[in-house]
Order: structure tokens, then C-alpha cells, then sequence
């Protein structure tokens, strides 16, 4: 018998992105089928490992050891290995993470994003192609010259990746044929059209923004500042992709700093959380119950 295909929306929230790790763990659990996948910024990043590897549960231990290697805080994170600190950089106090060394002359951006690409290269593979993976996946990002939305299908997938997670005036543009992609947040924070635009009959969005964008939450830095903000302004965007899903799966990150790396576990069981609450309705639209 023919079933609906199932598309799988994986928006942008930096930290909070950790959450859909936990979303996909129960989806496969559960049986519910994932036949394509969407992703803007962290949601691309987690939709391209998970693409190439089509199991979640090698995905949660990565990303404990990602926040706890690399990002576990602003204050007391340093990195022996640096050899001259910007001024830049220290005065920001960014010099105490290492995705936050490679400070440059701020023409593009504060930072070149050498090390988050390596870390891209070794999550997704440094020769990986988007015809290699095991489920077909689009990338988010935005030229930021035409202010165009960007969907990445074809390629490297660790460039497209860097290209859709590349957060405007922190990280540089990234240089994609001819264009200069940042990321996808500004135009389209949850690619719900995006993976219906793929083929997807049935389409599940996952949320990791508030939707009181201006939540309690107290950011503080200037890297969660920023993504708060962007946030805030794309906040109607959201509305307006959720709004045209067949499910939405929001793990409750409210109380989580778009930095928060460090938390990575408590991402995870939210995204596990509210995707346990939604699989019965789910299973319900597709007749697997």
C-alpha cells in the first residue's frame, strides 16, 4: 500500500537546535517513518548528520561531548593552544572559545568559522555529498547580497551546513557559487515550505524558538544577544510555517540560552519530551496507530 511520505522541518535555535536530537530519537522509536528532511542553521546541522547516518541514537553521545568539549561557557573556557589573542576578541571575551579564536578584522565578520568547519567536516564527513546520504536532505541559507532565500540540495553537505549556520555580522559569509550565504533564520527559521517543496505529503515541523521569543530568559552574551534578536524579528515568520504544518513538535528550551552548549543532555530530553507527547496524533494523521 502506498503511504503518505513523511517530511521532517528541523528550524533554527543555535543551542536549542541539541533539541532535535532528542525529537528524532523518539520518531525512530516509535517507527514513524522520515523519507526527506529540512534544516535551517542548528537544524541543518542535526537533519545532515542524521541523514548520513539514519541513527539517532549515535547522535546524542556527539553532542554531549560537542558541549562539553567545546562550548561550556563564556567564563571558564580557555584555550591553551591560541598563540596571540585579538584585542577584539578579548574584549568580548569570545577568546575563551575556541569556535570564537579566529577573530578577523571585522569587515564580513568577527570570525572566519575555521574551527566550527572542521567540526562540520567530521560530523558529516569532509567528502560527503548530498547524493551519498541515506536520506535526502535541503539546506536553508540566505544570500545576503539579494536577500534571497538559498536552498542547498546538491554538493558538499558540510559546506552547505557552514553556509546555512552562519549567524550574519558573528561569523563570516560563506562564499557558495558566486553568492555569500549566511544563515537561514533571516528569511526562513522553520523550512516547512521547504520540505513540502520537496515532495513531502505529510509534514513535521520541529520548533526550538519560543513562541514568547521574549522569554524570561536572560542572555548573557553577545552571541545570545544577537540570535535573540534575530529571533524576535523573525518571530512572525515562525508563526506563519508552523501554521502550515501537519504536526509541530516544540521542545520546551525556554529556559535555555542560545549558547548554552554545555546543556546539551537537557536539550536532548526536551526534544525526547515533547515528541512523546506528540507521536500519538502523529501516528494518528499517518494510520500507524
Amino acid at each position: 500500500m502506498n503511504r503518505l511520505k513523511v517530511g521532517l522541518a528541523l528550524g533554527s535555535g543555535a543551542a536549542r537546535g541539541l533539541a532535535h536530537i532528542g525529537v528524532l530519537e523518539v520518531l525512530e522509536q516509535e517507527g514513524i517513518p522520515i523519507d526527506m528532511i529540512a534544516g535551517t542553521s542548528s537544524g541543518a546541522i542535526v537533519g545532515g548528520v542524521y541523514a548520513r547516518t539514519k541513527n539517532a541514537k549515535t547522535m546524542r553521545p556527539l553532542a554531549i561531548a560537542f558541549g562539553a568539549r567545546r562550548m561550556r561557557s563564556f567564563t571558564d573556557f580557555n584555550i591553551p593552544h591560541i598563540q596571540a589573542v585579538s584585542p577584539v576578541a578579548k574584549k568580548l571575551g569570545l577568546h575563551k572559545i575556541k569556535y570564537f579564536s579566529d577573530l578577523t578584522v571585522p569587515w564580513k565578520g568577527l570570525i572566519k568559522g575555521r574551527h566550527i568547519e572542521a567540526e562540520l567536516q567530521t560530523l558529516v564527513g569532509h567528502k560527503t555529498e548530498f547524493k551519498d546520504l541515506q536520506i535526502p536532505l535541503a539546506c536553508v541559507g540566505v544570500d545576503i547580497d539579494k536577500g534571497e532565500e538559498v536552498v542547498i540540495t546538491d554538493g558538499k553537505v558540510w559546506e552547505a551546513v557552514r553556509a546555512s549556520s552562519s549567524i550574519p555580522v558573528i561569523f563570516t559569509p560563506v562564499e557558495w557559487r558566486g553568492r555569500n550565504l549566511v544563515d537561514g533564520l533571516l528569511l526562513n527559521p522553520i523550512p516547512t515550505k521547504t520540505i513540502r517543496d520537496m515532495g513531502a505529503d505529510f509534514v513535521i515541523s520541529v520548533n526550538v524558538i519560543p513562541r514568547k521569543a521574549a522569554s524570561n530568559t536572560i542572555e548573557s552574551n553577545i552571541v545570545s544577544i544577537m540570535l535573540k534578536s534575530f529571533y524576535l524579528v523573525s518571530s512572525m515568520l515562525v508563526e506563519t510555517s508552523l501554521s502550515t504544518a501537519d504536526a509541530v513538535i516544540e521542545p520546551d528550551v525556554i529556559g535555555i540560552s542560545f549558547t548554552d552548549f554545555h546543556r546539551a543532555k537537557e536539550c536532548v530530553e526536551a526534544g525526547a519530551a515533547a515528541a512523546r507527547l506528540a507521536v500519538p496524533e502523529i501516528k494518528k494523521k499517518l494510520g500507524l496507530s
